[in-house]
């Protein structure tokens, strides 16, 4: 007789592949062989998170546990550190000890996330990693931590947040042990990032897919589409656009393979000439005739509202074939979310601020997005007065739901509702993490994925 106990080993690590979180370290309590089974799983992704650091040093870290047994680190794949604990405002040394030497014990880590300043003690550690191809950080390091950086090859994937002129100084020397791997490439908020240093990068990469430049301010959209010739397999393109109405550089650059475009708009006043910025780079790529497949676009504040003239561009241009379009931070017209249902007939994720003041009008112009499945509110409602946060209540979804026939998932604040039902509305209401997805805003979108960074 076959019970659940005595099941291959391979068969219950297939079917624990299907859990994460807190049911993962349920099943390793059932039986010596589950928890035997679950082990790999419940090891392969290490994320340590604001609510861990409230509870350290009284709740163990899984550092330490990979400490207390080293064979657990070769089950490690994934390290995420988003928090560092603090002791008498700094960071607590005892965590930063546990975490460099359980991380010079993984020797199969693929990737590593710090989003924390506080990076240095760690190099040492991240040296001699053969597998590590993902790799994202805070990039405030001196001279000396950046050569160390530096020693860092074959990385497929690299994004520096914040990095300072020391990194960025290194970037063009370090570029050549990851020529040859590197496909995607993100520098947020690198305000020291200028057009020389960017130019002599990508002069490196011809083989990359994705490019983010977002936040730096002496590199703006100008020089980042002239720049891009360097890189003409580009498939995802992430960018700040200014207020500059300098011509693009001639002949445009080869975008054939461009499936995803995220616009970082700037504004300083209301008479600006963004808007026909952003209209004339959905003309400057057009000559490669790219087939967009998601677009992203972020304003400085939700009163200004998307252009009427930008929309129709857009969805002329791309409607056929886009398949998610996101508005964070701005506004958009009940003109605008009616032409964009009509002719975006591909449309399978939508985000942007709903109305819920104009909710029978938002609902009626939505129902001609035919194959809508995801809808995601971008804007906190908050109401005048008491300042407490309005969502969507099972009302306002329902009758959502009822307009648009493919629509399963709609995000409010961190509720997710759901219909389970395809011939009925049947709703279910789901809390989602209090923390975020950890993912930057401008990178295309997971299906799976309803955080912001």
């Amino acid at each position: 007789m076959v019970t659940a106990d005595n099941l291959n080993l391979d068969v219950l690590e297939l079917i624990f592949l299907y859990l994460s979180g807190n049911d993962l370290s349920s099943v390793a309590l059932v039986s010596r062989s589950f928890f035997v089974g679950v082990i790999p799983r419940l090891y392969q992704k290490i994320m340590f998170r604001l609510n861990h650091a409230k509870r350290y040093p009284k709740l163990m870290s899984p550092f330490n546990v990979i400490l207390l047994r080293p064979s657990l680190a070769t089950h490690v794949r994934h390290i995420e550190i988003r928090t560092i604990p603090a002791l008498k405002f700094q960071h607590h040394p005892t965590f930063i000890l546990e975490c460099t030497r359980a991380l010079a014990l993984c020797n199969n880590l693929q990737s590593f996330r710090c989003t924390a300043n506080a990076i240095p003690p760690f190099l040492a550690s991240l040296q001699g990693k053969e597998q590590l191809q993902e790799f994202r950080i805070h990039a405030n390091l001196t001279t000396s931590q950046s050569e160390q950086l530096a020693k860092i090859g074959n990385l497929t994937n690299l994004c520096l947040d914040l990095g300072s002129w020391n990194v960025l100084d290194v970037l063009p020397r370090w570029t050549p042990k990851f020529a040859n791997t590197l496909t995607s490439l993100c520098l947020f908020t690198a305000n020291q990032l200028n057009e020389t240093v960017l130019d002599k990068v990508l002069q490196q990469l011809p083989k990359l897919k994705a490019l983010h430049i977002i936040g730096c301010g002496q590199v703006d959209h100008i020089a980042v589409l002239r720049l891009v010739s360097h890189t003409p397999l580009l498939e995802s393109l992430s960018l700040s656009t200014t207020e500059s109405c300098s011509p693009l550089s001639q002949p445009p650059p080869s975008l054939q393979h461009l499936k995803h475009l995220a616009l970082d708009a700037r504004y300083s006043m209301m008479s600006s000439p963004a808007p026909q910025v952003l209209k004339s780079i959905l003309s400057h790529i057009q000559s490669s005739a790219p087939a967009l497949l998601s677009l992203v676009m972020r304003l400085p504040e939700i009163k200004i509202t998307v252009g009427d003239e930008f929309i129709k561009q857009l969805v002329e241009l791309h409607g056929h074939t886009l398949q998610t379009l996101a508005f964070i931070n701005c506004g958009v017209s009940m003109d605008c979310i009616m032409r964009i249902s009509n002719s975006c007939l591909n449309m399978e994720r939508l985000e942007l601020p709903i109305p819920v003041k104009e909710i029978t009008s938002f609902a009626r112009a939505l129902s001609q997005a035919s194959n809508l499945q995801i809808l995601i509110d971008t804007n906190i409602h908050s109401t005048h007065g008491n300042g407490l946060n309005v969502y969507l209540v099972q009302d306002n979804v329902r009758h959502l739901m009822a307009h648009s026939a493919q629509l399963r998932k709609i995000v409010s604040g961190k509720r997710l509702w759901k219909n389970t039902s395809s011939t009925s509305i049947d709703l279910s209401l789901e809390r989602l993490p209090a923390y975020s997805s950890g993912t930057y805003w401008f990178m295309p979108r997971d299906m799976t994925d309803f955080g912001a960074n």
